[in-house]
């Protein structure tokens, strides 16, 4: 007998939508099978059917893949506080976005090896989590044994590492001679290195003068964290995976030049692979001229009309592999800590708005397809961290991780029907096309209608498979 049965959907597969219905038993999908009832409508006295404990209709509704969120950061220590969503909070506001795996990061600690960090790490969100993890291993160092330890870190189920080329002062720069080597050993031991890419000299230059100015209010924030740093840490970034020969991953690319500097690079040959997110595709630099500027700072800061549409093109043509959220949420409190652009919390909430949003501004407006939308936000990030033998895609032996989206319900987003500890979101007024009806995690139910109804805890940390299909 089956546990479960989704019948008469659109359900989303690879490289097609077909009316279907999904079985699932013991967490995983069982068979996905053409709707037996004619012109999409259920079968309830067929055969297959008649053996599942529970039914759900999901006719005129579109059925997907769980989504991977795979930039997060739910308890973060920064600055001398937390961010206001930990794993309890922020796994839950992603389970009721449809987002069933969240890929967080682990702090490179002084005298422990990238395992053990990583394990440290895993141990905090275990008992909290709502839905399925895993990390980023950030690292910030290379030591002697840096073979050794990227061996043992893909022996225990992690699969990338996170690294920097700013925050020097903070201690978390890696030097570009570093990130080769990184690379290089990286790629022996199947490891994907992802970088956040912004020039460091560049930003403390723009620092230098913005301050020599007096301009330091949280409206220079743009300024603070120019557009060049950006670009030129990703053409070294490009250049040292060239010479390593090895891949490489950006992380919450903002800018046209940086999107076709990426672009170049592939046609060349290089597996440099992209994510951004949706606050750079829909906010612009405009947002720092309000009196709530404080609110939409994040790293790198918001840019132009001109760079979002040079995103909006590299989703739709490929040359940006997966969407994020960098959800790092602070509340309106925490950021008026800050006086200046330099020192106000930079992070906003997003982890339950990605895909009302994904689904309106990019598939609605038809900019990308419904296929293109499920390959960016779940087979890809599957496929990049390891994770395609649980995750990605709805088919028979995988992890029954669906989302069922009603695609014909309208409604305006509003931080206060949002769950995000956060307190409001920068997408405050928006329209979204659609909401997420029911959200599945291994078969079980966890939201439904923006309602958590899972437990806290029940997340499973995702071990990377062994063979990455990079």
């Amino acid at each position: 007998m089956y546990d479960l049965a989704i019948l008469g959907g659109n359900v989303a597969l690879s490289d097609s939508v077909e009316v279907a219905d999904v079985l699932i038993k013991d967490g995983a999908i069982a068979q996905v099978l053409p709707s037996s009832g004619g012109d999409g409508a259920p079968a309830r006295a067929g055969v297959h059917l008649a053996r599942a404990k529970r039914e759900v209709d999901a006719r005129g509704m579109l059925v997907m893949p769980g989504v991977i969120d795979p930039h997060v950061h739910f308890g973060l220590r920064s600055r001398g506080t937390v961010t206001a969503d930990d794993f309890v909070s922020g796994t839950r506001c992603a389970a009721a976005g449809g987002v069933t795996t969240v890929i967080d990061y682990a702090d490179h600690v002084p005298k422990m090896t990238l395992l053990q960090c990583a394990e440290a790490r895993l141990s905090e969100i275990r008992p909290l989590a709502a839905v399925d993890y895993s990390v980023h291993q950030n690292c910030i160092r290379i030591d002697a044994d840096i073979g050794d330890q990227l061996a043992e870190l893909r022996r225990g189920g992690i699969a990338s590492a996170k690294v920097f080329t700013t925050y020097k002062d903070a201690g978390y720069m890696l030097e570009g001679g570093d990130l080769q080597a990184l690379l290089r050993e990286a790629k022996c031991h199947g490891v994907l290195v992802t970088v956040h890419a912004e020039d460091d000299a560049l930003i403390e230059q723009a620092r230098s003068r913005l301050e020599a100015f007096g301009r330091v209010s949280p409206t220079y924030h743009g300024e603070s964290r120019p557009a060049e740093a950006e670009e030129r840490a990703v053409g070294q970034v490009i250049a040292a995976s060239k010479a390593a020969n090895a891949p490489v991953y950006i992380v919450h690319v903002s800018t046209s030049g940086a999107v076709r500097a990426i672009a170049e690079a592939r046609r060349e040959g290089q597996e440099v692979l992209a994510e951004t997110c949706p606050h750079y595709l829909l906010l612009d630099e405009g947002r720092y001229a309000g009196a709530d500027a404080r609110l939409f700072i994040m790293s790198p800061p918001l840019r132009t009309k001109a760079d979002q549409d040079a995103l909006w093109a590299g989703a739709a043509g490929g040359d940006i592999d997966t969407f994020s959220t960098d959800h790092c949420a602070f509340t309106p409190d925490q950021k008026a800590l800050g006086r200046f652009c330099f020192d106000t919390l930079p992070g906003i909430p997003g982890v339950q708005t990605l895909l009302p949003l994904i689904y309106t501004y990019a598939v609605a407006t038809g900019t990308i397809t419904v296929g293109q939308m499920v390959k960016m936000m779940c087979e890809n990030p599957a496929r990049l961290f390891g994770m395609s033998h649980r995750k990605g895609r709805i088919a028979p032996g995988l992890d029954a991780d669906i989302v069922i989206l009603d695609t014909t319900a309208q409604h305006t987003l509003n931080g206060s029907e949002l769950l995000s500890e956060a307190g409001y979101t920068p997408y405050e007024g928006m329209k979204a096309a659609c909401r997420v009806r029911e959200v599945f995690l291994r078969g079980n139910l966890v939201a439904a209608h923006g309602r958590f109804c899972g437990a806290d805890g029940a997340g499973e940390f995702v071990r990377a498979s062994q063979h990455l299909p990079r």
